[in-house]
């Protein structure tokens, strides 16, 4: 099983965050899961890149 790994930066209204992000491999895209977990915790995404 491929595992990806990411570095998301996120802004949460008050200052800035990085998230380190893990996901097996599914059939969605990295792009959509991590968009769909950053709105599901009410931040906002403000880049992220796979490690």
């Amino acid at each position: 099983m491929k595992i990806h790994l990411a570095k998301i930066l996120v802004w949460n209204g008050l200052n800035f965050q990085i998230i380190d992000f893990k996901q097996a491999q599914t059939q969605e895209s990295l792009g959509s899961v991590i968009r769909e977990y950053v709105a599901a915790m009410d931040l906002r995404l403000v880049y992220w890149c796979k490690v």
